[in-house]
């Protein structure tokens, strides 16, 4: 009902003839129906909700000719002046009651009115700020990935090359939820499937080179908060990086699949893959840190999954999207 009202209040009013046209009709449309069932009505009463319809939809010109014409036509004043009789003290103060309630509410039906504008006003500019905010901040972001892969491409030491590549990654990370977050439409929210997906594609692009590495997304679209969704996409970066660097040595080729889905215990994000596995001496780096940490930050957990090959880490995050469609998505990049 509210929702009802805003958009009524907030749309564009009929010409000022067809309001009064129609406010017109419905004072005798009551008047007729007060005549036909006069012992079931009681004076003005009836006119109040012409009133209010003609003030809400054609404004407050059109309630208050609403009034002033039903105070007029009703409880047989016409007749009482036709006669030469005054009404009576009670009946006056009546008239003037229902007057001054019947233009009451038309102005303060005006006013909400206005007020509405002016919110779906400051809300559309606020929008607009908030887009051109993420843009920017999509851009600045792109542009120091580009001079940090830049940095990478011409270093000859390659853990100095590999530490400015993972850098781009995370950066890219963010930049794309800057995007999501401005193509979603609901400020404050990502679609985080598509996210995923993007990401998948980025990281298949950036990390396979020409190894014959396929990346699959299975995600369950759903729309989380922001810093969520930048912390899950930091979580799958750091994921499908260490798949890439460990699972498939000397240029071999395989799959990497990203799944998220909703069970009742929170969103579960696991990355798996069909490598060689993780090497028995390899030691906890900084992205196995930040994963953990990452995940410990939205209160949940990070687990290995058992596989016949490859390696998978599964993360359960304990939190509930803001909405979700039923239905899943796959991708291959």
């Amino acid at each position: 009902m509210e929702n009802l009202i805003v958009r009524v209040l907030s749309r564009k009013r009929p010409p000022a003839a067809v309001g009064y046209v129609v406010t017109l009709g419905l004072v005798f449309a009551v008047l007729l129906f007060e005549y036909m069932y006069r012992p079931a009505l009681h004076r003005y009463l009836p006119f109040l909700p012409v009133v209010f319809v003609s003030a809400l939809f054609f404004g407050r010109p059109a309630g208050l000719f609403a009034t002033l014409l039903s105070a007029a036509l009703g409880d047989d004043v016409i007749d009482l002046l036709r006669d030469g009789s005054a009404p009576q003290p009670t009946e006056m103060l009546f008239i003037v009651l229902y007057v001054s309630v019947g233009c009451a509410t038309a102005w303060l039906i005006e006013a909400l009115r206005s007020a509405v504008c002016k919110l779906l006003d400051a809300e559309a500019e606020t929008s607009l700020l908030l887009d051109e905010l993420a843009h920017r901040t999509r851009n600045d972001l792109m542009m120091i990935s580009s001079v940090l892969n830049l940095q990478a491409m011409r270093q000859t030491d390659a853990h100095a090359r590999e530490a400015l590549e993972s850098a781009v990654a995370r950066v890219r990370v963010i930049a794309e939820a800057q995007e999501r977050l401005r193509k979603s439409g609901k400020h404050g929210e990502v679609e985080v499937a598509a996210y995923l997906r993007a990401l998948g594609h980025g990281l298949a692009e950036l990390l396979r080179d020409v190894r014959p590495i396929r990346v699959r997304v299975l995600a369950t679209p759903m729309f989380v908060d922001a810093p969520v969704a930048v912390s899950i996409g930091l979580i799958a970066n750091e994921l499908v990086t260490n798949a890439f660097k460990y699972a498939f040595p000397d240029g071999q080729g395989g799959t990497v699949q990203i799944t998220l889905e909703l069970t009742a215990a929170g969103v579960v994000l696991s990355v798996e893959d069909d490598g060689v596995g993780v090497p028995p001496s390899k030691k906890d780096g900084l992205g196995t840190r930040l994963v953990q940490l990452l995940a410990s930050h939205l209160g949940g957990t990070v687990q290995a999954m058992p596989r016949e090959y490859g390696h998978g880490v599964k993360v359960l995050l304990p939190i509930k999207p803001a909405a979700v469609v039923l239905t899943a998505v796959s991708t291959d990049g």
